[in-house]
Order: C-alpha cells, then sequence, then structure tokens
C-alpha cells in the first residue's frame, strides 16, 4: 500500500505564515513540488526550475505558493512561471541533469476537498489533501 507523505505541524505554519492560510490548494501544490522534487533528486532553490498552468485567481491559484514553498523556485530567482490553464499541471526540470516531470492535480480528490472547504473551513480542506497518497493526489503526465 502507498504511504501517505508526511507533512509536520511546523510545515503548516510555514504555509500559513506565506500564503495567509492552509487551504486545499496550498497543500496540494506543496505536495506536488516534494514530489517532483524527490522524484528528480534536484536541488531545491537554485536546482529545479517549473511552469505551472492553473487559473490565474484564487483558490485554484493558490497551488502556485505551494509550489513555491516546497521547491524553493520564486519569481525573483526566475525559476517559476505561470501559464493560463483550466487544468492545474506542473511541469519541472532539473537544472543539473535536464530530467523532466508533469504532475498533474487529479480533479475528483481537489473537488472532495473544496466541498469540504466550503462545508466546513479551509483546514478541514486541506485535511482532505494531507490524507491521500500521492498516487491519489497527483497523476504523471507525459511531457
Amino acid at each position: 500500500m502507498p504511504e501517505i507523505p508526511t507533512v509536520s505541524e511546523s510545515d503548516l505554519a510555514i504555509l500559513n505564515a506565506f500564503h495567509g492560510h492552509v487551504g486545499p490548494y496550498v497543500v496540494a501544490g506543496m505536495r506536488c513540488g516534494r514530489c517532483a522534487v524527490d522524484r528528480l533528486q534536484a536541488e531545491s532553490h537554485f536546482g529545479i526550475e517549473v511552469v505551472v498552468r492553473c487559473p490565474g485567481a484564487p483558490p485554484p491559484s493558490c497551488f502556485i505558493d505551494g509550489i513555491q514553498i516546497s521547491t524553493g523556485c520564486t519569481m525573483g530567482k526566475m525559476n517559476i512561471r505561470h501559464e493560463l490553464s483550466d487544468e492545474i499541471i506542473a511541469r519541472f526540470r532539473n537544472r543539473r541533469t535536464g530530467a523532466t516531470l508533469s504532475l498533474r492535480l487529479r480533479p475528483e480528490p481537489i473537488a472532495r476537498a473544496v466541498e469540504t472547504m466550503h462545508q466546513h473551513d479551509d483546514r478541514a480542506g486541506a485535511a482532505v489533501i494531507l490524507g491521500l497518497t500521492d498516487q491519489e493526489l497527483l497523476e504523471e503526465m507525459p511531457d
């Protein structure tokens, strides 16, 4: 059975401090970025770059902030870019090896998390995302 990645309370505190709250999209972005850094064996901050394709307004665009926190990619370093899309897909590249990985946020679990957020609160929606394996949350896409 696939393991659910651990997200600590300090991780959530960092997300909250950077983003202003902890909701499902920012947590999904953090999970996606961590998965990519790990799978690409990339050095965070300077050894990775990403293009995030997603809607241009919150809450879906909150995914971008989670990617920034987990990868260290920032606008200032010019190693993150946003492109408008109805889907949420992030294409990562290891700057040292050139290896790439594209991950799509699966629509069903994020819809479930957003519904939970509307019924309860942001943290409850985030908890849905935190309870998923990477395979349940993310789908690898061809480059």
